[in-house]
This record gives structure tokens, sequence and C-alpha cells, in this order.
């Protein structure tokens, strides 16, 4: 199978690259700048050359739209627009391009934060999500590939949520906690009892390649994330337990709350951000809950579990901790 990969430079569009080479797929990748270092069988171009070009060369069986303006938690303006220049009208390019050559895949990586959860849970049937900028423009990009799919009826639209992705070479919000675990540190507000939906690289890329192969013509919504959803304190458990550090510490919550408060009114009056909000307690205190179940259904299978992501990714920190 030749295929094309948007946003290939990324965290997950190395890791995708990497995984489908190994399988005998080839194709393009794309980026505003030419991925460099490729596997083998596969081209780089930039996304501006590409969208223009019509010939035969640049014809695919897939397109496996990973180019994304990741969240922030407080957008700027500019911010908001990069949204929806990026999420809605940089999708809405691709599937032009992939209608004008006849490809009859497509596959959007979307994002859990493009629905609304009920009780900290959402199944693929959630709502979309209305006020959030960029859980807005991630479910605009969403209704553009439904609305794709409907006007030809061999095509495969394929939208996957992920839960937030972590993995060794990702410095995102787990990476951060993995390092307040292995550095000591305060890293859990009460009982740490919440359960947060997580996916590691690895499911996550192996999720795609599924979806592309065997999900039949329509528009598809999954889930993806590991095959378990453990709580933040089993987490920082199998963080420190993969690493042989101290046992994880927690805040009151009554302190936390405290800080939470003292944050907003430090934000207010500077301007400047603070770590702990009212904002971002609720997020580190509210469950986050994306079950795979459907996904599933489809015969996929997780190539790793939750525990061995999280060594792997806790490993990969704890080398960073003790490099010079």
């Amino acid at each position: 199978m030749r295929v094309l990969v948007t946003g290939a430079s990324g965290f997950m569009g190395r890791g995708l690259l990497e995984f489908l080479s190994q399988r005998g797929c080839n194709g393009i990748a794309t980026g505003r700048t030419p991925p460099p270092n490729l596997p083998h069988g596969w081209t780089a171009q930039t996304r501006r050359e590409l969208l223009l070009s019509k010939g035969v060369e640049a014809a695919v069986d897939a397109v496996i739209h990973l180019e994304v303006k990741q969240h922030v938690l407080q957008p700027s303006p500019a911010d908001v627009a990069a949204f929806q220049q990026v999420n809605v009208c940089g999708t809405q390019e691709w599937l032009e391009w992939a209608a004008a050559l006849g490809v009859q895949k497509f596959v959007l990586a979307s994002s859990i934060k493009a629905v609304q959860p009920h009780d900290g849970v959402a199944h693929e049937t959630a709502l979309p999500e209305r006020i959030d900028p960029y859980g807005r423009s991630k479910a605009a990009a969403e209704a553009a590939v439904r609305g794709w799919a409907q006007t030809g009826h061999e095509r495969s639209a394929v939208i996957l949520r992920f839960a937030p992705v972590y993995g060794p070479g990702n410095e995102a919000n787990l990476a951060a906690f993995a390092r307040q675990v292995l550095r000591g540190r305060p890293c859990l507000i009460g009982d740490g009892h919440t359960r947060k939906s997580v996916v590691s690289r690895s499911n996550a890329v192996a999720a795609i390649a599924h979806a592309m192969k065997n999900i039949a013509a329509g528009s598809h919504v999954f889930n993806v994330s590991d095959p378990e959803t453990p709580s933040l304190n089993a987490l920082a458990c199998m963080i420190a337990d993969s690493c042989k550090a101290p046992k994880p510490k927690h805040v009151p919550f009554f302190m936390a709350l405290i800080a939470a408060k003292f944050g907003d009114v430090l934000g207010r009056c500077t301007g400047m951000p603070f770590p702990m909000t009212s904002r971002r307690l609720k997020t580190l205190t509210e469950e986050g809950i994306f079950p795979v179940d459907k996904l599933l259904a489809t015969g996929f299978v997780h190539p790793q579990t939750t525990a061995e992501g999280i060594a792997e990714m806790a490993r990969w920190v704890a080398a960073g901790e003790l490099s010079p």
C-alpha cells in the first residue's frame, strides 16, 4: 500500500512512518518543510509542493492526516486563528486534494477534546465540543471528513480520537508528570484515584495502520486509548516502580485548592500564568475516560500494555534526568 502521511515530522508521524515501513508500506511524507531521515521507500515533499501536484507521482491509496495545531491551555487570539487555519482549513485542503486524485481512504488523527464527556466518560457518540477553541476546530475537521465520505460511496473515512499520546521523545504532560515522580516531588492531589485515559505511541500508530487497512467504506469514529484506564496514583506507581524511584507523594486537596485560588488572583493581577489555577485543578481532578471497546470489536489488538508503555516512557525520562 502506498500512503501519504501529513505532519510526518511530528512525534506521531515519525513513529508511524517506521511502523508502516516495517510492514511493507511506502509512500510520501509531507510537512511544511520536507521531513528528514525517512525510512526506506518513503519520499519527502513540502505540503505546498504536494497540494499543487496533480501528477501520477503523487498517487496514493490512502491519506493519513496528522497535521495539527496543538492544544494550548490559554490560547491567544493568534492560537485560535491557527486552530482554524491548520486544523479546519488544512484538513479541507487535503480532502480536496484526495478527491482530485481519486483517493478512497482518509484517516484523520482527531482528539478526545473534539467531544464533550458526560460524567468524565466520552464514547464515540458524544456531542461535539462547542466551547474550547481547539476542541471546536477538531470537531469541525471531523465534520469535514464525514462530508467527504458522504460524497462517494466507495470512500472510507476513519476518525480516530486519540487520548493524550505519550512515549520516548514526547515532552508533553505525561512526561512532565513522570519527571515529578522521579524527582520525588509532590505529583498527586488527594488520593490520586482520578482515572485518565492515555495512549502510548506504539498503540496509537498500530491503531492508525489497523484502521487504514481494515475499515470498510463509509464514515467511522473510534476512540484510541491504552487497554487499561489507570488512576493517576496507579500511573505514578508504574513510573516509580519501573525506575526504582521513591513512592509517589501526595498533596492534600485543600492545599491544592488554596494554591489554585492564589494562582487565579496572581494571574488576574499580573497577566502571568501560574502552575496551579482553578482551571488546572479541575483538569487534574476530573476523570477523562475514553473507552476503546468499539475499536477492539474490529479486531484491533494493542501491541503494548499500559504498564509496558509507561515503563518505556519513564525510562526515557529517567535517562534524561541522569544525563549531564
